[in-house]
């Protein structure tokens, strides 16, 4: 699955793996972005190819 270009201004959703704060973005900042910090537990989280692929994935199936 690629990253797709519909979801780019849909409000997508990651959760902190170290707080579990949810964290919502646009799809647009989801494929740019490497790294955040989380608001929750200020610590850098790091967002892999396969955490983005998963992200979209979810949201996907949520919107078909």
């Amino acid at each position: 699955m690629t990253l797709s270009s519909k979801l780019a201004d849909v409000p997508l959703t990651f959760e902190c793996a170290h707080c579990g704060l949810a964290l919502s973005k646009k799809g647009s900042w989801f494929k740019s972005a490497r790294r955040f910090t989380c608001a929750g537990c200020q610590r850098e989280v790091r967002l892999t190819y396969d955490d983005k692929i998963r992200i979209f994935a979810q949201h996907a199936r949520a919107c078909a």
